[in-house]
């Protein structure tokens, strides 16, 4: 298929006639955007999506001649939105189109007013929406780029309503396209944040050429980096899943490779000003190494990357394509390494590399987050002067509210008066409170991620703002990849000098354990049990239905592969049956033996959820005004999030398989678990 340039009368030469001819995602893509349609394109990295949606923007601008903002892109970070001013803001001059940032840092403006195209976070629209709705009348077009990364979220969910109340801003609905990588469910996606939406998949998976390193101690990640060296790979970028993990790294490894000092780290407890240090040394260095956490996995240029080290088992499948798409190419293969401890580690990186070459993500289902609809509330509220159970109603989308329930809107509204959030005004009227008027005006209401308490590492000498920690246990810290030595502390802020050796790691705010879903628990232990991409260790699960009993002495190991939730939910119900002695994502390991496996009722299920509310909620992230959420409407909201019923329904079927002797190969996989 070719694109029409009169398609793009405006922009086809000065974008794309430098290269031989579009990509697959352009040529599928622009047609349908021209078109006015609502699209959702999902593709790789690097196969011109951005250019994809940003010429007919740039057409679109020129085509409507409207005096304010005609195109609105939301991406999920700043980081993000510096990477497009930088990709696209030439190429939109090319044709006269001006181009900014709507950030809390950049608020960018052209004659005192904003661009033809603005590109901001979901939190930066809130505010708009809230504080200057004018600036948003003439939108015609609104990008979400990179819906990936906030679907499935607390930010996702707030991009829902905020998609409604500008749609309800506007003169006329404003056309929506989305960008994304590969994605299990496209045309579910597309359906939470477009109308009658055309879907564009470009499948575009590399090989993925992945080398093992075996082990994790500071003496073994030495050998190992200078062992990329001497293969002249110079620019190394090390993904780690902790704060601590990358401090420690960076501070013990300075010094002590082939890299010399060019070690840095880079993670979001690190001052604005120490972050875009690293990225600067980083990009200008000759050879470096990078230990980071997802805070360099997408948005943040810093220049070419020859490999990716994966210090530990990613999240999930998407973390792990993301962070692989960060470098080491060469034509249509990505090259990585890996680090293992034991062989647990080295069979679910198998795994996840095996599902990541096919394509399968294993995520989990999508359920919105009720507390988003609290903050919404409060900044409507507040925006203006009071609100009613009719403007509540009028903001949600009717598919959410649907979701929810139609009394949803009024149960919630009670239960914020409870919680001291709102005050009634009248029969049908409510007003913010004084405090959360104050938050209001200072600006610290427009997110949904909770901010905990923390205290600012200060540079003496300089005076510059280091990082952030929750609190210290020692007097030298590793901050910013550097040994620092406390000098003073005063409440929110502690002094300190350059120190050497001897450090211990500061103390960060904990974004919890990453939890792992039914599909991919599923996967992991179909793999090492039951053949496919495993060991083949036991009889083939052709229906994916077997849970396995492994004799261990005077206990049962129980093979199951639920995931973080279905492991909850198993132990739950198995120890009404047998003692439990220890339980995770995979096996579940009881006293004596299992005669059957447990068939949860939908009163059990229900009991359940409301016994560990607390646990759930916390691995569903529902944020920060869960409290001011009525109980049932929580429980069914973390009942959705967590998958708790495609558990429960895989536990109904599932079958039990005595395996006699397993081997020390698996027993020593699933020890390690």
């Amino acid at each position: 298929m070719r694109v029409d340039r009169a398609l793009l009368p405006h922009t086809f030469g000065n974008w794309f006639t430098r290269f031989a001819d579009l990509t697959q995602v352009q040529r599928r893509a622009i047609p349908i955007i021209m078109s006015g349609r609502d699209a959702l394109i999902c593709s790789a990295t690097a196969s011109g999506k951005t250019e994809a949606y940003a010429a007919p923007a740039a057409e679109l601008v020129l085509r409507e001649d409207v005096e304010g903002t005609a195109v609105l892109i939301i991406a999920p970070t700043r980081a993000l939105t510096n990477d497009l001013k930088r990709r696209l803001e030439g190429l939109m001059g090319l044709t006269h189109v001006s181009f900014g940032r709507y950030t809390g840092e950049h608020k960018e403006k052209v004659d005192g007013r904003l661009p033809s195209v603005v590109v901001a976070t979901p939190e930066a629209v809130d505010s708009l929406i809230a504080r200057r709705p004018g600036m948003l009348r003439d939108v015609r077009m609104v990008v979400l780029d990179e819906i990936h990364v906030l679907d499935s979220t607390l930010r996702g969910d707030q991009l829902r309503i905020l998609l409604n109340r500008l749609e309800q801003l506007t003169d006329q609905r404003p056309q929506r396209v989305a960008a994304s990588a590969t994605v299990d469910r496209p045309e579910e996606l597309a359906l939470r944040y477009l109308k009658d939406p055309e879907v564009v998949v470009v499948p575009g998976l590399r090989k993925i050429l992945g080398r093992v390193f075996h082990g994790r101690g500071n003496e073994f990640m030495v050998a190992h980096l200078d062992d990329l060296a001497k293969n002249k790979l110079k620019k190394v970028l090390v993904f780690c899943r902790s704060r601590n993990q990358v401090e420690n790294l960076a501070s013990k490894l300075r010094n002590c490779t082939r890299f010399g000092e060019a070690v840095f780290a880079h993670h979001g407890s690190m001052a604005k000003n120490q972050r875009e240090r690293t990225e600067r040394l980083f990009h200008q260095a000759p050879a470096a190494v990078a230990f980071a956490t997802m805070t360099l996995e997408m948005g943040i240029d810093i220049g070419t990357v020859d490999y990716i080290l994966l210090f530990d088992v990613p999240a999930d499948v998407s973390s792990l394509l993301q962070r692989m798409g960060r470098g080491g190419r060469r034509g249509d293969s990505t090259r990585c390494g890996y680090v293992v401890q034991n062989k647990s580690d080295a069979h679910l990186f198998e795994t996840m590399f095996h599902l990541g070459k096919a394509g399968i993500l294993c995520g989990t289902p999508y359920g919105f987050r009720p507390s988003v609809l609290v903050q919404q509330t409060l900044v409507m509220a507040c925006s203006q002067a009071y609100i009613t159970l009719a403007d509540v109603k009028r903001m949600v989308p009717l598919d959410i509210m649907q979701e929810l329930g139609l009394n949803s809107a009024a149960a919630l509204m009670d239960q914020m008066v409870a919680n001291d959030l709102l005050e009634r005004a009248g029969s049908d009227r409510f007003v913010a409170t004084e405090d959360i008027e104050a938050r209001y005006n200072r600006g610290s209401l427009h997110g949904n991620i909770a901010d905990g308490p923390s205290v600012s590492v200060v540079d003496r000498m300089t005076g510059d703002i280091i990082g952030r920690i929750q609190s210290a246990d020692t007097q030298k810290i590793e901050v910013a990849g550097m040994n620092r030595h406390i000098v003073k502390g005063t409440g929110e802020r502690i002094l300190t000098d350059a120190a050497g050796g001897g450090a211990a790691p500061a103390r960060f705010r904990s974004t919890g354990s990453p939890s792992t879903s039914f599909l991919l628990g599923r996967a992991v232990v179909t793999g090492l049990m039951g053949g496919g991409a495993g060991k083949g260790l036991a009889p083939q699960d052709q229906e994916g239905q077997l849970i396995y009993a492994l004799d261990h002495g005077p206990h049962t190991m129980l093979v199951h592969g639920l995931g973080t939730v279905g492991s909850l939910l198993f132990a739950h119900q198995v120890g009404r049956k047998a003692r439990v002695l220890e339980s995770n994502a995979y096996c579940t390991t009881i006293s004596g033996g299992l005669a059957e496996l447990p068939r949860p009722s939908g009163v059990q299920v229900q009991k359940f959820v409301k016994e560990r509310i607390a646990d759930l909620a916390k691995l569903a992230s529902t944020g920060p005004w869960e409290k001011a959420v009525p109980s049932s409407m929580r429980e069914e909201a973390v009942r959705r999030i967590c998958g708790v019923d495609q558990v429960a329904g895989f536990m109904q079927v599932a079958r039990l398989i005595e395996v006699k002797v397993p081997g020390p190969e698996v027993l020593e996989v699933i020890e390690g678990f």
